[in-house]
């Protein structure tokens, strides 16, 4: 991600990055049993060989999201030392925590959302990229509709129907067994691994991530 102001506006809404992100995970669990995503509290983290990111949502409306690349985050790899990501960050951040990896070269990047907008720290004029976009290589799905389309292609899922039934089962909360092989049904690439542990997987994602369907007495509510 470069070094231009613009750039946050470029986030969007932490809710619907959160309502992507939740699309991302549901689709890498049905092409694996072991997706690289870890949810705690309000907080959603991808982990994967080239770095990471997290997101996280606060019950008054703030949020985070900060991560690193591992190659090409400036803000780590150039100058005398890591760049002070918390530089007029505001107090309700968790800021021991985030110091602690800042200062271990485990942050890359750190923006914040309050007041309508996301905000980051001043970088010198040396951080071209501070790693963003590559910490989030093959999960971009999370930064807008082009890209979450692209998520679903990359998966081996190119029929733009069943990709837009899924995504509406998602939105209205009820992703169930029916509504997963639906989706895995329309793959020009098959997986390897049989369909059943990886509904199971994908659906334990959706109940913990909130968009599975309830069901009361036997019957969806």
């Amino acid at each position: 991600m470069t070094n231009v102001l613009a750039i946050p506006k470029q986030l969007g809404r932490p809710e619907r990055m959160w309502e992507r992100a939740v699309v991302v995970v549901l689709i890498a669990a049905t092409r694996t049993a072991r997706p690289v995503f870890r949810l705690s509290d309000c907080a959603l983290s991808c982990a994967h060989s080239n770095g990471g990111w997290t997101l996280a949502l606060r019950p008054d409306g703030r949020a985070l999201f900060y991560g690193q690349d591992v190659d090409c985050s400036d803000t780590i790899h150039r100058g005398p030392g890591p760049v002070d990501l918390l530089a007029g960050a505001p107090e309700w951040l968790p800021h021991q925590r985030l110091r602690d990896m800042n200062d271990a070269h485990e942050l890359g990047y750190l923006y914040w959302w309050e007041r309508g907008h996301w905000s980051r720290a001043p970088y010198p004029d040396f951080v071209v990229d501070d790693g963003l976009v590559a910490s989030c290589d093959g999960y971009a799905g999370i930064f807008d509709d082009r890209s979450l389309a692209n998520s679903f292609v990359d998966a081996g899922y190119r029929d733009r129907r069943a990709a837009e039934r899924f995504i509406s089962r998602v939105e209205e909360g009820t992703v169930n067994a029916t509504a997963l092989r639906d989706l895995m049904d329309s793959a020009s690439v098959f997986s390897s691994l049989p369909q059943e542990p990886r509904i199971s997987t994908a659906l334990e994602w959706a109940a913990r991530l909130g968009v599975a369907e309830r069901l009361v007495s036997g019957r969806a509510v």
